[in-house]
């Protein structure tokens, strides 16, 4: 059985580097996905280095801080201020039936823009694609645009957009989740094990979002403790244990490339 876990927000503030640190010192974490326009981006690219086998991706980010592209091509996604619309207000409008990111050409600009960021800070392209909290069509049909453009691979939470794969991995229980109803970061690979035996033929993969908490955490992101829980799951001797005893391999998106 192949397991890909890929850790998310790397880059976001200088406690959240740490808290990924912990979590690629592992060894377990074979992907992460860098967001270049948060203060501990070029910390954060530092840090990769020192992995590299790693599949370092982007992480596009149209929600928090400050865009990468000038404010007067992406007026759409920003407010006043200079600073993106949140994912507070997007979910708001998704609620209420509205649609989102409905200037693709504005989406298109600013991830664009965050590529050649996170070539400026990395000295190469983005291994893989993904997106930072919030989902929407068109976002996913932009992201899917620049993914040919560019031959990233990416894996959208909507498999109907997947792009330059041609096996699906199959997406495991999310560990926020497992937290928010009480679960035990010692606990969470007993969960996403029974899924992964039952999809034993297929890749599995999860998403995890390690981290120590600063003040950018608490006013920037609702994610506080899962974080943190995320950095013990990983670390626990349980995980590592139940992977090496069900001899689960450990992979990266690399392997979905090399498919292809």
């Amino acid at each position: 059985m192949k397991l890909i876990i890929r850790a998310d927000d790397f880059g976001f503030s200088e406690a959240i580097n740490f808290g990924e640190l912990a979590a690629l010192k592992t060894g377990l974490v074979k992907s992460i996905g860098l967001m270049v326009n948060m203060s501990g981006s070029i910390q954060a690219a530092h840090i990769a280095k020192c992995f590299p086998e790693v599949s370092l991706g982007l992480h596009v980010n149209l929600v928090i801080g400050k865009p990468c592209s000038d404010i007067t091509s992406i007026k759409s996604l920003v407010r006043k201020n200079g600073n993106f619309i949140s994912s507070k207000e997007y979910r708001r409008d998704l609620k209420q039936g509205k649609t989102i990111f409905n200037d693709r050409q504005a989406v298109k600009n600013e991830i664009e823009a965050q590529i050649k960021q996170f070539y400026l800070q990395t000295g190469k392209l983005p291994e893989y694609i993904d997106t930072h909290a919030v989902h929407s069509d068109n976002l996913f049909l932009t992201v899917q645009e620049i993914a040919k453009k560019y031959n990233l691979l990416f894996v959208a939470t909507d498999p109907t957009y997947n792009t330059n794969l041609l096996v699906a991995p199959k997406r495991l229980s999310s560990s926020a989740d497992f937290y928010k109803n009480g679960g035990k970061p010692s606990d969470y690979i007993k969960v996403i094990g029974q899924e992964m035996v039952r999809n034993k033929d297929s890749i599995s993969y999860i998403v995890i979002h390690p981290g120590y908490l600063d003040d950018d955490v608490f006013a920037k992101s609702s994610f506080t403790e899962i974080r943190t829980h995320d950095v013990a799951m990983i670390k626990s001797k349980n995980t590592k244990e139940w992977l090496e005893e069900h001899d689960i391999e450990l992979v990266s998106h690399r392997l979905l490339k090399e498919i292809k």
